[in-house]
């Protein structure tokens, strides 16, 4: 892959990573349903593929632990990246190549859509569908997928680490409030 804005009609494997430093209100506004205006005129997503998240959120664990448990992305792809994916503070916006239904698209980034990386999944693995988006206020709620997705792996785990990891930053607030 060559040009990581060109989408091929018969790419799969491939998760496309950027980020946003609007200013917070700015970046509340952008949703998995709405990212697509981002990305240029002509594109179509799938937005329940597409994940939009605080990186706060994984904090704890980081964005390439993410990619690597979430999406199988493997160490040799995330090699001399993983310290700046971790040191994003930004807005986080994850696309799977399925996101683009199997259609050509040439993605044409708003200017406060910053390119991160392409990472590429597993080749043996097919990829469920994201297990959760997070929503403008931080909360993480679960994504549906379809009936014929179910037997597919589902990548869990790291949503538990960042519900954990939300859990124990909310009492931390809490008890140094009180």
């Amino acid at each position: 892959m060559s040009d990581p804005y060109q989408i091929e009609a018969t790419e799969h494997g491939l998760v496309r990573v950027f980020a946003t430093d609007l200013d917070p209100e700015g970046s509340s506004a952008i949703t998995a349903q709405n990212v697509e205006r981002l990305l240029g005129q002509d594109v179509l997503l799938d937005p329940s593929k597409v994940e939009v998240f605080p990186s706060k959120i994984i904090a704890s664990m980081g964005l390439a632990a993410y990619l690597a448990e979430g999406y199988g992305i493997e160490d040799s792809d995330l090699k001399g990246k993983r310290a700046a994916l971790d040191a994003l503070t930004d807005l986080i916006v994850l696309i799977p190549s399925s996101a683009f239904g199997g259609s050509a698209q040439v993605l044409d980034p708003n200017p406060a859509l910053k390119f991160i990386g392409v990472f590429r999944e597993p080749r043996n693995q097919p990829r469920a569908p994201t297990p959760a988006n997070a929503s403008a206020e931080g909360q993480i709620t679960p994504s549906e997928t379809s009936a014929n997705t179910a037997h597919l792996p589902q990548h869990k785990g790291s949503w538990f680490i960042a519900l954990g990891a939300l859990i124990i930053a909310a009492a931390l607030v809490l008890f140094a409030v009180f």
